[in-house]
């Protein structure tokens, strides 16, 4: 659990990061608060990690509103089109217009996962977008570039692809890939691959491990998802 005092430092970190990050992107907004409701807490060995998301994030991924989209719609899915994958979650609740939906998915919509240890934050800062971008591939379609819509490219729920890719790795609910990220990223063994780049891996059965790739903004001193895929 948490008290009134960590919420509050928590809340005044996440704005000084969002503001940073708006800076750096050069965007004119930034979500900068977020429901109390909204703080989920992971404990391990006396450190806390909050889970803290936005409320599209939260419904899609941790609520799994993303299964309904793969169950009604699975023609969607496996496309080698991201933008297949936002109209099939669009369909479910079309409230705008799909171009401003896909625009609304990749702006602010995210997590962040953080430590607190003995009352204080540690520096490692994860953000877990939606996606960062989506761009055009030579297929004539459309990529998800970076977020958790990358990594589930990688990954399936009762054997019906979860995003644009077609592997089959079956997960029991899209929170999973969530957990298993952050596990990676705060407890796996970090490697440079490049100077800004890192991998980390965690085993999740007898012989399976989850590769997770992410990169370090320095500006901002925020770590974001490029990939997770199963080695």
């Amino acid at each position: 659990m948490f008290d009134l005092k960590e919420y509050n430092l928590i809340k005044d970190f996440i704005k000084q990061k969002s503001v940073l990050l708006m800076k750096h992107d050069k965007k004119n907004f930034a979500r900068v608060g977020i429901s109390i409701n909204n703080y989920g807490v992971l404990e391990n060995d006396g450190i806390k990690y909050y889970v803290i998301s936005t409320n599209i994030f939260k419904s899609l991924i941790l609520e799994g509103k993303l299964i309904d989209a793969c169950l009604i719609y699975p023609n969607k899915f496996g496309t080698g089109n991201a933008k297949d994958v936002v109209d099939a979650i669009w369909i479910l609740n079309p409230w705008c217009d799909l171009d401003h939906f896909i625009e609304l998915l990749r702006d602010e919509q995210f997590c962040y996962v953080m430590e607190v240890k003995d009352g204080h934050i540690t520096n490692k800062l994860l953000r877990i977008d939606l996606y960062r971008h989506i761009k055009e591939n030579n297929s004539g379609g459309f990529d998800f570039i970076g977020g958790i819509f990358h990594c589930y490219k990688h990954f399936s729920y009762k054997g019906l692809p979860l995003s644009s890719g077609k592997e089959i790795n079956n997960i029991d609910h899209p929170k999973q890939l969530v957990i298993k990220v952050i596990q990676a990223f705060f407890y796996g063994q970090d490697i440079m691959v490049t100077d800004d780049t890192f991998k980390s891996e965690i085993k999740i059965g007898e012989e399976a491990k989850i590769r997770l790739v992410y990169y370090f903004e320095k500006n901002t001193e925020i770590y974001f998802i490029k990939t997770a895929h199963r080695v």
